[in-house]
């Protein structure tokens, strides 16, 4: 009893023990993050603006864009020589700032496929330099070459992946984007014609889309106002009029004829999950036709067989009419004879 009561207390210890470490591990990494994050704040110092641009240094964004990285030694060098910063300084090395990461952030964005971001981030470069242009017009001058030539780029690679997408809304917003790009980079004709190609593409698509609900619409009450004829059985017994069970035959022809040209258009312009909805819809339409068929041919039998007994019988009661008739001229005949003799 004793023994166990020691190996519980030694358990609870180990337990404590534990837990304070625990504590102690999850305190240094609050400490290191609030350290961290007051290393993220603004700089205010030469100094600090001096540490903020030499540790840009290397970049993949201002290697590829040089102007941006001469823009960042001419900072270092500007910053390591001024000594106290005034408010017109400060604004500067601000505004220089705030242009190279906007411009690093777009640069960042495209090449992870984000380009709705990567063209808002690069617009926002560019007031960014609109407000660096009041302080220091030559990197200003820099940084709009730089962004231009980040448009046509992105150009590019936005009218690469357009030709490339599958679905049409994407391709669409791609297209899009493309002329935005190109009208940005001063490259006015093919920003014109990457806006035509997307207003034509565009009316393509909704008339495609309207068909689809059209053909969606038409089947869907199709199969309300018939529904059990996904049988034969009930769809024979739909209607009491035979007339109208020809009339809905006639409708599920047309109503899967047009749900299944909704299908192709669904698959042409890339849309996976209306394409499968109207593939189950084809199905059902397509389930119900065939009950109809063979109803109405069950009906149409049926008509044939009554028709034929009445048919028959008419005919019958033709031939023993002329048989007595036929009968009775021969009886006539023998009568006349026996009286002449």
């Amino acid at each position: 009893m004793t023994k166990t009561r020691t190996t519980h207390t030694r358990t609870t210890r180990t337990a404590v023990a534990c837990a304070l470490a625990a504590l102690l591990v999850l305190a240094t990494v609050a400490a290191g993050g609030v350290g961290t994050a007051a290393a993220q704040e603004d700089p205010e110092t030469a100094n600090e603006y001096f540490e903020t641009f030499r540790a840009m240094e290397g970049t993949e964004a201002y290697q590829e864009y040089e102007e941006f990285e001469t823009m960042r030694t001419f900072a270092v060098s500007r910053a390591q020589e001024v000594g106290t910063l005034d408010d017109a300084d400060r604004a500067e090395f601000a505004a220089v700032l705030d242009t190279m990461v906007a411009f690093e952030r777009a640069y960042e964005r495209a090449g992870a496929g984000e380009y709705e971001a990567s063209l808002a981030a690069a617009e926002e470069a560019e007031a960014e330099i609109d407000e660096l242009e009041s302080y220091e017009e030559t990197q200003a001058t820099l940084a709009n070459l730089a962004v231009t030539r980040f448009y046509a780029s992105l150009g590019d690679g936005l009218r690469n992946q357009a030709s490339s997408a599958e679905r049409t809304p994407d391709r669409i917003e791609l297209l899009s984007m493309t002329a935005t790009a190109y009208e940005r980079a001063n490259r006015p004709n093919e920003a014109a014609e990457f806006n035509l190609q997307a207003e034509q593409l565009s009316a393509e698509y909704d008339a495609a889309v309207e068909r689809m609900d059209e053909a969606e619409a038409t089947a869907g009450t199709l199969l309300d106002q018939c529904l059990n004829c996904d049988t034969v059985a009930g769809a024979v017994g739909s209607s009491a009029n035979p007339v109208r069970t020809f009339e809905r035959y006639q409708a599920s022809q047309e109503a899967l004829s047009d749900v299944q040209a909704a299908q192709a258009d669904a698959s042409e312009n890339g849309l996976d999950d209306r394409t499968a909805d109207l593939r189950a819809l084809a199905n059902d339409v397509g389930d119900t036709r065939f009950s109809l068929a063979v109803a109405s041919v069950s009906i149409l039998v049926g008509y044939g067989l009554v028709v034929g007994l009445i048919g028959t019988a008419v005919l019958s009661r033709i031939f023993l009419w002329r048989r007595t008739y036929e009968m009775a001229q021969i009886g006539s005949i023998v009568s006349g004879g026996e009286n002449d003799v």
